[in-house]
């Protein structure tokens, strides 16, 4: 079973490592993509809540 789940995603595993996201398995063909930039969205959101008056 794992080796069919990882062919199954080989190329979309291949691609989202390639821009440097992280890649987690749910399940038998299933998968959650995370592009690690918006942890950078999240920080300066919760700035600029500090600093609205």
């Amino acid at each position: 079973m794992t080796m069919a789940d990882l062919a199954l995603c080989a190329d979309q595993d291949r691609w989202a490592r390639q821009l440097k996201w992280t890649v987690s398995r749910t399940g038998f063909g299933a998968r959650h993509y995370r592009d690690p930039r918006f942890d950078l969205v999240r920080e300066l959101e919760e700035v600029g809540r500090l600093f609205t008056v």
